[in-house]
């Protein structure tokens, strides 16, 4: 992964820097509306999701050239009426996996990047949170149920791209804590063994809610 610079923040304006600190920071979008998504492996792209009051939530592409050139324009990925959101690319660059609700719920899909012919659902019964393995052969995902699934998947790019998508395997309990504004709650190493989680204590999912009675002993005298 390319990492001779730095890129921050999560919502509004975003600016590269070098890692070492030195030098100013280039400004790489300026709208408080969009939040970025990733960073490719390959440092080339820049993945973020921007709102719009007609199309809700959309998944744009930055190009990474030269500071000031007409390379660093973005570019609309997916449009729709539908949310678009949480874009990852694959460690090649080939293939978009995102998170859609135009099935009427979350769903996770996979299309080849650029922009071409093909959609392929990953997930079967709702999904989020789409993370790829360091090869690019598998997908991880979010269940509604809060457990990590994984996914192996066979991918031939070209003219006429080949997606081929595994059976959803439950792997583990994630307990990730839900997140109004559709922000990761996970990262995976390359190898797909581990995996670094916000959760929510296993304590606080299974007690039960405290009750709090006020004017208690008025109570006691009815």
């Amino acid at each position: 992964m390319f990492t001779g610079t730095r890129v921050g923040a999560v919502f509004g304006a975003l600016y590269q820097k070098v890692a070492s600190g030195s030098g100013h920071a280039d400004l790489l979008l300026s709208s408080t509306s969009d939040r970025s998504d990733q960073w490719s492996r390959d440092g080339r792209f820049i993945v973020y999701t921007r709102e719009d009051p007609k199309t809700k939530q959309d998944l744009w592409v930055l190009p990474l050239g030269e500071a000031g050139s007409t390379e660093r324009k973005p570019v609309p990925f997916l449009q729709t009426e539908f949310n678009e959101f949480q874009g990852q690319l694959s460690p090649d660059s080939r293939w978009m996996a995102y998170n859609s609700d135009e099935s009427g719920k979350r769903e996770v899909y996979v299309r080849p990047f650029p922009p071409g012919e093909g959609k392929w659902k990953i997930s079967t019964a709702g999904g989020a949170h789409p993370r790829w393995r360091g090869d690019g052969k598998e997908l991880f995902y979010a269940a509604p149920d809060g457990k990590m699934n994984a996914v192996e998947v066979k991918a031939v790019p070209g003219p006429t791209p080949s997606f081929v998508p595994g059976v959803p395997v439950p792997l583990f309990d994630s307990h990730i804590v839900p997140s109004a504004y559709g922000v990761f709650e996970y990262d995976v190493t390359a190898d797909g063994k581990r995996f670094l989680v916000v959760t929510i204590g296993a304590d606080a999912v299974s007690s039960p809610p405290l009750n709090v009675v006020v004017n208690f002993n008025a109570g006691l005298k009815k």
